[in-house]
C-alpha cells in the first residue's frame, strides 16, 4: 500500500513537472517571439526613416553645392567642398563607430536575448 501510494505521488510530481517545464518553454518561446516581432518593426519603421533621410540629404547637399558653385563661380568646386565635408564627417564616424554603433547594437541584443524574467513572473 505504502509503495503504490509513494509510486502515484512520484508519478504525479514527475507529471506536474513536465508539465510546468513545457509551460515554461512555451513562455520562454513566446517572450522570444514577442521580443523578436518588436525589434523587426522597429528595424524596418528605423530602415524606411533612414531611407527617406538618405533622399532629403541627397537633395539638400545638391543644393548646397549649387549655392557654393554659384558663389564661387564653379559648380565643381562646390562639390568637392560638400565632399569634402563629407568626408570629414566620415572621418569622425569611423573614429567614432565603437561608441555610436557597436555598443548600442550589443546592448540592444544583450537586453533582447536576456530579458529580466522578474517581469514575466508576476
Amino acid at each position: 500500500m505504502f509503495k503504490e501510494d509513494l509510486k502515484t505521488r512520484l508519478t504525479d510530481v514527475k507529471d506536474e513537472f513536465e508539465s510546468y517545464v513545457d509551460k515554461r518553454v512555451d513562455l520562454l518561446k513566446l517572450h522570444l517571439v514577442g521580443e523578436l516581432s518588436r525589434f523587426t518593426a522597429s528595424f524596418a519603421i528605423k530602415l524606411g526613416v533612414l531611407y527617406l533621410l538618405f533622399f532629403v540629404l541627397m537633395f539638400v547637399s545638391l543644393a548646397g553645392a549649387f549655392f557654393l558653385g554659384e558663389h564661387l563661380g564653379s559648380y565643381g568646386k562646390g562639390c568637392i567642398i560638400i565632399a569634402g565635408i563629407y568626408l570629414f564627417f566620415a572621418i569622425i564616424f569611423i573614429l567614432m563607430r565603437r561608441i555610436w554603433v557597436q555598443k548600442p547594437i550589443i546592448q540592444s541584443f544583450i537586453q533582447l536575448f536576456f530579458p529580466k524574467f522578474d517581469k514575466d513572473e508576476d
